[in-house]
C-alpha cells in the first residue's frame, strides 16, 4: 500500500472512531477515494459469524474508479490475519463467498438479482444507489454537504447475522 493510500485509509478510520464535531481532514480527498476507504474500513468494523474463511473477499461489480482505488488500498493487506482479495464481477454462484459486495450506482441493474442470491448468507452489501437501504441493502454511502456518510439499515444487517461496531454506528445514520 502506498503512503498516500494508507493515509486515506487511516483518515477514514480516525473519522469513524472520532466524532464528527469538527471538520474532518478527510475532506481533502475526493468522493471516490473516500468511498473506497469506507469500503476498506468496513472490514474492521463488521463482525461476521464463524467460521472464518481463509481469506477476506471483497466483491465489486464493474471496475469503477472506487474499485480501482480499493484494489490499491487492499494490495498486500490483511484483515484479522487473513489476506484480502478483490473479485470483480463475481458470478452468482460466487457471491456467498464474498464478505463485502459493493454494487456501484452504475450497476443498479444487478441489484435485485444480487440481493436475492445472497439474502441467506452473511455478506455485507454496500452501495451508493440512492434508495439502496430501502430496497434490501445494508449500507448506503451517501454524500451530504460534501461529506460521505454511511447509512446503515440495521434490520437488513441483523438478518444476515452480521454485527456492526458501536464506533461505526456512532458515525453513521441509521435507516429504518
Amino acid at each position: 500500500m502506498t503512503a498516500f493510500m494508507r493515509r486515506i485509509a487511516l483518515l477514514i478510520l480516525s473519522a469513524i472512531v472520532c466524532t464528527f464535531s469538527t471538520p474532518s481532514p478527510a475532506q481533502q480527498f475526493n468522493e471516490t477515494e473516500l468511498k473506497a476507504a469506507y469500503l476498506y474500513n468496513f472490514a474492521y468494523f463488521i463482525t461476521w459469524p464463524e467460521p472464518a474463511a481463509p481469506e477476506f473477499l471483497f466483491c465489486s461489480y464493474a471496475n469503477t474508479p472506487v474499485t480501482a482505488i480499493l484494489s490499491r488500498l487492499i494490495d498486500g493487506e490483511k484483515v484479522h490475519d487473513r489476506p484480502i482479495r478483490l473479485l470483480i464481477d463475481p458470478l452468482p454462484e460466487q457471491l456467498h463467498e464474498c464478505h463485502i459486495v459493493f454494487i456501484p450506482v452504475q450497476q443498479e441493474r444487478v441489484l435485485a438479482t444480487t440481493l436475492d442470491y445472497i439474502h441467506a448468507f452473511p455478506v455485507l452489501t454496500v452501495s451508493d444507489i440512492p434508495d439502496f437501504d430501502q430496497r434490501g441493502g445494508m449500507v448506503r454511502l451517501t454524500t451530504e454537504d460534501r461529506r460521505i456518510q454511511p447509512v446503515i439499515h440495521l434490520q437488513n444487517v441483523s438478518r444476515a447475522r452480521l454485527s456492526v461496531s458501536s464506533k461505526l454506528l456512532r458515525s453513521s445514520r441509521i435507516a429504518e
